[in-house]
């Protein structure tokens, strides 16, 4: 039987995470589990058949995902799951992220994304737009029920081989939140990796419940902006974005102070600030992988 480790990132309301729990223990699917839950808000109540990894100094997803992982070195299994807490599998989610990890050359996989109602698409896939440094998620059910490779897969719900992940050196710790999963993506497939799209691992997103990012709070938009550049190489490739950005930022910030919300505007600016301040730090490297 095949042998499936699970990490999710809990932070904020312990309901949220239960409900995620309760998702993955009850999927039916033929597969052994380890679900590990790296606390970073240190609230979460003990559950049966579920570790809890302490995270006091709250370091965000990406590398609340690597120290779920760190603890996970001895008992890997085939296949590594991560999770936002705020998703909620959908039956024969872990048995579709074996069968899919084994595909050659493919090193994560993702499914489509519902909002809570089960029947619209929050993401269906994605592939990343080069020329304004942005991703595009396809929300067309019609593609949808299609499985292929893409050039993008959110974090929220990710089935990893090990052997992937490990390679480029799991999530970059740099990211508190936003963007890590387009820079784990962009390093998987320069080091020669697939990204597959399979429909079979389907899950809802509950979108926002600890960051506002449904309804674009402040605290949102700063730390999306924060991290748009650094995923990107080479250095002149994001002077380049750097321009588009700002454009966009102002644009934006403009309209935010037209509808009276000064606030966002402030916290468009300051994010992209920040990222403007660390132009020069790239993605980590990564070596490409000899074809089998």
């Amino acid at each position: 039987m095949a042998h499936v480790s699970v990490v999710i990132v809990h932070y904020g309301d312990a309901a949220t995470t239960r409900r995620c729990l309760r998702s993955l223990l009850e999927d039916p699917s033929p597969v052994e589990r380890r679900i590990v839950v790296v606390d970073n808000s240190q609230n979460l109540p003990p559950w049966d058949g579920v570790e809890v990894v302490a995270s006091p100094d709250n370091p965000g997803f990406g590398e609340g995902v690597n120290r779920g992982a760190r603890f996970l070195a001895n008992h890997r299994g085939q296949v590594l799951v991560v999770l936002n807490h705020d998703v909620e599998v959908l039956p024969g989610f872990l048995h579709a992220a074996v069968r899919n990890v084994q595909r050659p050359r493919v090193g994560a996989v993702g499914g489509p994304l519902f909002f809570p109602d089960g029947r619209t698409l929050w993401a269906g896939g994605g592939a990343v737009l080069w020329p304004l440094g942005v991703v595009r998620q396809y929300r067309s059910l019609a593609r949808a029920w299609r499985s292929r490779a893409v050039g993008f897969l959110p974090g929220a719900a990710l089935a990893l081989r090990w052997e992937a992940f490990l390679e480029v050196g799991g999530f970059d710790p740099r990211f508190f939140m936003y963007h890590e999963d387009l820079d784990l993506c962009l390093r998987l497939r320069r080091a020669g990796w697939k990204l597959w799209y399979s429909p079979a691992l389907a899950a809802r997103h509950h979108l926002g419940t600890a960051t506002g990012s449904h309804v674009l709070s402040p605290f949102y938009l700063e730390h999306l902006t924060k991290t748009r550049l650094r995923p990107f190489r080479p250095l002149i490739f994001r002077l380049w974005l750097a321009c588009v950005h700002s454009l966009y930022v102002a644009s934006r910030s403009l309209g935010f102070v037209f509808r009276g919300q000064k606030e966002h505007a402030k916290s468009l600016w300051r994010g992209h600030m920040a990222a403007l301040a660390r132009l020069r730090e790239g993605p980590l490297p990564v070596v490409r992988q000899r074809k089998q």
